[in-house]
C-alpha cells in the first residue's frame, strides 16, 4: 500500500510556517535550534527550508551555494567527533549535492541530500583525507568554501549528537567554535534534535542568548484542541490501509496515541506495523489484534513518553513571567532594595 510521502498536517503546516519565519528573519551570526521529538518531521522540515530559502538556482551567482545540510553522528566508539563533522562540512562545498532542489515527489526520502556523502564515507580516499587532515584545516578549507560560494545556511541535522563527547571534552567550547563560525562565514546555523538538544544552550547563556527556537509540535493529550485533529490525522492515514471496518482506528485511538505520543512519524509506522501484522495472518484487512501486534513494548512506550514529556516541559511558556517576587530586584531607583 503506497503511504503519502508528505502529509500537509496541521502541526506541520504550523512549524513550517515557524522555521521558514524564523530563518528569513535570522541575522548571520545566529543558531538557531529546531526541537522536536522522534518522527514530528524535522528531516522534511530542512528539506523544505533549503528549498525555500535558497530559491530557484538560475537566480544564483556562479558557483553559489546558498545552503548545505549534514548530519552530526557518533562516529568515535558511540561518541561525536568534530573532526568527523568537520570533514562533512569541508566535503559538502568540495563536492556540493544539490539533489534536494528536486521537488519532495520527485525523491522518495528527504534525507537525500545525505547519500552523497555517506557513499563518499566509504570509500577509502577519505578514511586517507581524515587521517591526512586536522579539525582545523578542515574547518578552514569549509570556512574559505563558504565565503567563496557565498554559503547563507548551514543544517546539521542528528544534533543531539553533539552533546555526547568523552569526558574531558567540553560542549561549550564546540558550541562556542560554532558560534564564531557563524559569525566568520555570515552564516545562520540551524541544529535539530530531540529535546536532549537543550544540553547545547541550557547551562550556556552566551550561547542561548545568541540562539533561536522553532518547537516542532506533538498532538498533546492534555489539550482538548488536540484530540480531535490527532483523530482527523488518523483517520488521513487510515485510508492507504485496508481495514477490517471503517470505525476501527476511532474505537482504537488512545492505542493509537499511545504508540505515537502524538507524533505523525511514529503514528505512521505503528498503522504499517499493523499492515505488516495482517500480511503475516495472511488477512485481508487490518483488526483489532493487528493493532496489538503494532504495539510497542511497554519499555519502548515509557521511553518514548518520557522524551515527550521532556519536550513539553522545555515548551512549556512561563505564565508566570510577571512576578518577579523570587529574585531581589530593586525597581525605580531608591535605596536599591526591593518593598
Amino acid at each position: 500500500m503506497m503511504v503519502a510521502k508528505l502529509l500537509m498536517h496541521p502541526k506541520f503546516s504550523a512549524s513550517r510556517t515557524d522555521v521558514l519565519t524564523t530563518l528569513q528573519f535570522s541575522g548571520p551570526g545566529t543558531l538557531v535550534f529546531v526541537i522536536g521529538v522522534s518522527g514530528v518531521g524535522k528531516s522534511e522540515l530542512r528539506y523544505e527550508a533549503m528549498r525555500t530559502l535558497a530559491g530557484a538556482p538560475s537566480n544564483w551567482v556562479d558557483g553559489e551555494m546558498p545552503a548545505v545540510a549534514v548530519r552530526a553522528t557518533l562516529t568515535d566508539r558511540g561518541f561525536f567527533n568534530p573532526k568527523d563533522l568537520a570533514m562533512r562540512m569541508a566535503h559538502s562545498l568540495r563536492h556540493p549535492d544539490v539533489s534536494w532542489l528536486r521537488t519532495r515527489d520527485e525523491v522518495e526520502d528527504p534525507d537525500v541530500v545525505h547519500v552523497e556523502i555517506e557513499t563518499a564515507r566509504r570509500a577509502p580516499v577519505w578514511a586517507e583525507r581524515r587521517r591526512n587532515s586536522t579539525e582545523h584545516g578542515l574547518r578552514f578549507e569549509f570556512e574559505r568554501h563558504a565565503q567563496a560560494r557565498r554559503l547563507r545556511w548551514l543544517f546539521i541535522e542528528e544534533g543531539t549528537s553533539i552533546c555526547t563527547v568523552p569526558r574531558g571534552r567540553s560542549i561549550h567550547n564546540y558550541m562556542m567554535g560554532l558560534m564564531q563560525l557563524a559569525e566568520e562565514c555570515s552564516l545562520t546555523i540551524v541544529l535539530f534534535g530531540t529535546p536532549r538538544l537543550a544540553a547545547l544552550w541550557d547551562s550556556f547563556p552566551d550561547v542561548r542568548r545568541r540562539s533561536l527556537f522553532v518547537w516542532v509540535e506533538r498532538y498533546r493529550e492534555d489539550r482538548t484542541e488536540d484530540h480531535v485533529a490527532f483523530a482527523s490525522l488518523v483517520m488521513a492515514l487510515a485510508q492507504q490501509y485496508p481495514l477490517s471496518s471503517p470505525d476501527l482506528l476511532v474505537n482504537n485511538l488512545e492505542l493509537a496515541l499511545t504508540n505515537s505520543a502524538g507524533s505523525f512519524g511514529e503514528l505512521k509506522q505503528f498503522l504499517a506495523r499493523a499492515d505488516q501484522a495482517r500480511r503475516r495472518r495472511r488477512a485481508e484487512s487490518i483488526d483489532a489484534s493487528d493493532l496489538v501486534a503494532a504495539s510497542y513494548s511497554r519499555d519502548q512506550i515509557l521511553s518514548m513518553w518520557d522524551v515527550a514529556k521532556e519536550f513539553d516541559r522545555l515548551h512549556e511558556p512561563n505564565v508566570n513571567a510577571h512576578d518577579l517576587s523570587h529574585l531581589d530586584l530593586a525597581w525605580g531607583g531608591g535605596d536599591g532594595r526591593r518593598s
